[in-house]
Formats: structure tokens, sequence, C-alpha cells
């Protein structure tokens, strides 16, 4: 009875050590496809914007198989739009830069050898910068977006986040690979109350964790 009990409060704090050896840090690396969702009468059409994203993750253990991933991003949000008025080619782009505060939580397959994982989480955005581009023609007019000084775009935002990848062990770290889908909720736009401009995005990233 004494050598259980021994072996079961040996386990117990055996077993946040071992976690604690297991928490990872690196940086994050890739694409981010962003786009708008038009809720509301006349709704144009739209095309993604394509940038780099950037920025650090950190996993931190729950379990064997349940993982906390908290992150910082820098990511490029908008959209594209081209039309035809009175013949004349219109376009316009909007472009937003982020900064991503957030994090997933993961379910990983194992943690030996290639595994899988998916995640789910929220991430909030602060634009810290913006513009608006405007081409008619030949003629091309860039506005930069203020936020302390106009209401027109809402300087914060929230999104969920819906992503799978996979993790390969490169001695103690590892090398991973992940696809994700942003769904933004809040309006970003004001300047038209009779529709709401959502963002939307698809990540395609990878980077490298190393252990601390």
């Amino acid at each position: 009875m004494k050598n259980t009990l021994f072996a079961a409060l040996a386990l117990l704090f055996a077993t946040p050590a071992l976690y604690a050896q297991s928490v990872y840090l690196g940086p994050r690396i890739g694409a981010h496809f962003a786009n708008v969702k038009w809720d509301g009468e006349n709704e144009p059409d739209s095309d993604n914007r394509t940038a780099v994203l950037y920025g650090a993750a950190l996993e931190l253990p729950i379990t064997r198989h349940l993982k906390l991933q908290p992150e910082v991003n820098y990511v490029v949000r908008g959209y594209t739009s081209e039309s035809e008025i009175l013949g004349a080619n219109v376009a316009r782009e909007l472009k937003l830069n982020y900064l991503d505060f957030g994090g997933l939580l993961k379910v990983k397959t194992n943690d030996e050898g290639l595994h899988a994982y998916l995640g789910a989480g929220a991430f909030y955005s602060y634009a810290l910068s913006g513009e608006t581009t405007f081409n008619v023609g030949n003629v091309s007019q860039t506005n930069e977006i203020e936020f302390d000084r106009m209401e027109s775009y809402e300087r914060g935002d929230l999104s969920l986040a819906l992503g799978a990848g996979l993790q390969l062990p490169l001695g103690q770290s590892f090398l991973f690979a992940d696809a994700r889908y942003l769904y933004g909720l809040n309006d970003v736009d004001n300047q038209d109350n009779d529709v709401e401009i959502k963002n939307r995005g698809l990540s395609l990233s990878a980077g490298l964790l190393f252990p601390l």
C-alpha cells in the first residue's frame, strides 16, 4: 500500500515537471489570403488580398494530446474590387495592417514522429495602420486611414479561427505547417450603416518550435 501511494505521488509530481519541459517557442511565417464578407444591399464583388504574415507562437502543454498555443502575428487584411461605371474601369482597394493577439487550443495525435493536430481559437486584431486606394481609369488616389481622427473604420476586430496542421520532430525541436480559416465578427467599415463589412481570410504558414 505504501509503495502504491509513493508511486502515485511520484507520478503526480513528475507529470507537471515533464510537461514543464515541453514548452516550445518559435517563429511563424506564411501567406494570408484576405477578403471580406458584405452584408447588405448592392453587395459588390471583391477579390482576395495576398500578403505575407509573420509572428511568434508559444506552445504550452495541458495534457499529452491537448496544447495551448498563444500567438502574436502581423497580418494584412482587406480586399480589392473592380467595376465599370460609364465605360470607365473603377478599382477600389482596402488595406488594413493588424497586430493579432490570441491563440489556438490544439488537439494533437501524439508527441512522437510526424503527427497532426486540429485547433480552434480566437484573436483580437489591433489595426496599426491602413489605407484606401481608388483607381478610375488612369487616375489613382491613395488615402491613409487615421483611426484616431476618423470614425469610418474600426481599429479593433475580433476573429474566430479554425485550423489543422502537421508537426515533424527535428531533434528536440518541431517543424510545423498549418492552414487556418479566420472569421471576423466585427463590422470594420462604418461609412455605410446599410452595409456591414467583416474580415474573412485563409492563412497558410510554417515555422519552427524550439524547446525552452
